[in-house]
C-alpha cells in the first residue's frame, strides 16, 4: 500500500538582495537550464525579481565574482560590464532589451536585464531545418526591416553633449534577434558593442567580438569595423533564414583551393587573422570563416540568392559585398529598401503575420519530430529551448 507524499521541491536560491528587492533563481527548473558560466566565473541566470512577499518579474542576471585566478582579465570584464550598463542609459528603444541596473554586493558585480519572451531566430532556423522549409521572403523582409530600424537607432545615438557615440553592435546573429510573443522583433545583447563612450575599455586584439560565423569580412580579417559591418552580419542572418544556407560554409570547397586563390598580400592578412584567432582562443571554425571571408566572390553570393524573388535577392546581393563601401550606406538605407520590398507584396505582412508564420514553423517542426507540446497559454516557442533562450542579454566576456 503506497503512501501519498508531497511533491518534491527545491527552494529558490537568492543570488543577491539590494534594498527591498531580491533576485531569486528557481532551482526546480534545473541547473543546466538556469545557469551558464564562463571561465572567469561569470554566471548568467534567469531569475525572479521579488520582494519579501511576492515575485514581480523574470529577469536575466549576469554576475561576475570579486576574485579570479586571472585578475587582469576579471578586472577588464568588470569594466566592460560597467561600460555596458553606462551605454544602456543611451539606448531606450522598444526593440532593444533593456538593462534595469547594475549592483555590486559583497564584491560581486551583478547586471540585471530584461528577459525577452519569444523565439530567437536561431530557434526558428532550427524549426525550418527540421521541417525542411525556410522562412518566407516576406518574413525575411519584415524581420530585416525591423532589425535595420533598431540598428539605425543605435548607430545614430549621441552622448549628452550631442557627440556621436559611434555604436557598432558587432554581434548581430540569430541568437541575438528575437521574435516576440506579439510578433515584435527585438535585438538583444549589447555586451560586444564598440562605442566612443568616454572611459570605454579598448579592445587589445583586432578580432571579431561576437559569433564569428556571422562576423563581417573586415571584423574577421582584423580591419576597422563601422556600422556597415552590422549590415553585413544582418545580411548573413537573412540569407540563412531565406535559404538555410550560409556564405561562410566550406563543406563543398577544398581549403587548399581557397588558399590558392589568395594574392600574397591577402594571404599574409589571412595568416595574421588566423594567428590572432588562435591567441584570442576563438572557436575552431574561426579559421574557416576567415578564409571564406577573404575569398568569397559576388558570384558565390549570386548563386546562393538566385532562388529568391526580387527584391530580397537584390538587397542581399548588395548588403553581402566584401567591401563596406559597396554595401548600403546606412542601416536607414537598408531599412528603406526592405520596407519598399514589403510594400510590393500582394498582401500586407507585419507583426501578426510574422507571429503566425513562426508558430506554423514551430508546429511543423513538432509534427515532423513527434514532439508533444506542453499545455498552456504562454507556449511560444514550447518545442525547442536552446541555451540562447535564457541568455538574452548577457553575451560573453571578451
Amino acid at each position: 500500500m503506497s503512501t501519498a507524499r508531497p511533491p518534491w521541491n527545491i527552494p529558490g536560491v537568492i543570488l543577491f538582495s539590494q534594498g527591498e528587492l531580491s533576485y531569486e533563481v528557481d532551482l526546480s527548473r534545473g541547473l543546466v537550464e538556469e545557469w551558464a558560466q564562463s571561465k572567469l566565473g561569470e554566471r548568467t541566470a534567469v531569475a525572479w525579481e521579488r520582494t519579501r512577499e511576492q515575485r514581480l518579474r523574470q529577469v536575466i542576471v549576469r554576475s561576475l565574482p570579486a576574485t579570479s585566478d586571472e585578475p587582469e582579465a576579471l578586472a577588464k570584464a568588470r569594466a566592460r560590464l560597467r561600460e555596458e550598463a553606462r551605454l544602456a542609459a543611451h539606448l531606450h528603444h522598444p526593440g532593444i532589451a533593456q538593462i534595469f541596473g547594475i549592483h555590486e554586493v559583497q564584491g560581486a558585480l551583478h547586471i540585471v536585464s530584461e528577459r525577452v519572451e519569444g523565439a530567437s531566430l536561431n530557434t526558428l532556423i532550427t524549426y525550418s531545418l527540421m521541417r525542411k522549409a525556410p522562412l518566407t521572403p516576406a518574413f525575411c523582409l519584415y524581420v530585416g526591416a525591423e532589425v535595420a530600424s533598431i540598428l539605425h537607432y543605435a548607430h545614430s545615438r549621441t552622448d549628452e553633449s550631442g557627440a556621436p557615440l559611434g555604436i557598432v553592435h558587432r554581434d548581430v546573429s540569430p541568437t541575438r534577434i528575437y521574435l516576440g510573443t506579439a510578433g515584435e522583433v527585438m535585438l538583444t545583447d549589447f555586451a560586444c558593442v564598440r562605442s566612443l563612450l568616454s572611459g570605454r575599455v579598448t579592445t587589445t586584439l583586432p578580432r571579431p567580438q561576437g559569433e564569428v560565423f556571422y562576423a563581417s569580412p573586415e571584423a574577421l580579417l582584423g580591419e576597422e569595423v563601422d556600422p556597415r559591418s552590422d549590415l553585413f552580419s544582418l545580411g548573413l542572418v537573412l540569407l540563412e533564414l531565406a535559404t538555410g544556407l550560409h556564405l561562410y560554409n566550406t563543406f563543398t570547397i577544398r581549403p587548399g583551393d581557397l588558399e590558392e586563390a589568395l594574392t600574397p598580400a591577402v594571404k599574409e592578412q589571412v595568416l595574421g587573422a588566423a594567428m590572432t584567432a588562435l591567441v584570442a582562443d576563438l572557436p575552431e571554425h574561426a579559421e574557416d570563416c576567415i578564409l571564406r571571408a577573404a575569398t568569397f566572390s559576388p558570384q558565390d553570393v549570386a548563386e546562393l540568392t538566385e532562388p529568391l524573388p526580387l527584391p530580397l535577392r537584390s538587397i542581399l546581393r548588395r548588403v553581402l559585398q566584401r567591401r563596406p563601401e559597396d554595401r548600403h550606406l546606412s542601416a536607414a538605407a537598408l531599412e528603406a529598401e526592405l520596407r519598399a520590398g514589403l510594400a510590393l507584396l500582394e498582401a500586407p505582412y507585419g507583426a501578426m503575420e510574422a507571429l503566425e508564420e513562426g508558430r506554423d514553423s514551430r508546429d511543423g517542426a513538432s509534427t515532423s519530430r513527434g514532439v508533444i507540446e506542453p499545455t498552456g497559454d504562454d507556449a511560444f516557442p514550447p518545442v525547442l529551448v536552446g541555451e540562447e533562450e535564457i541568455t538574452t542579454e548577457p553575451g560573453g566576456t571578451n
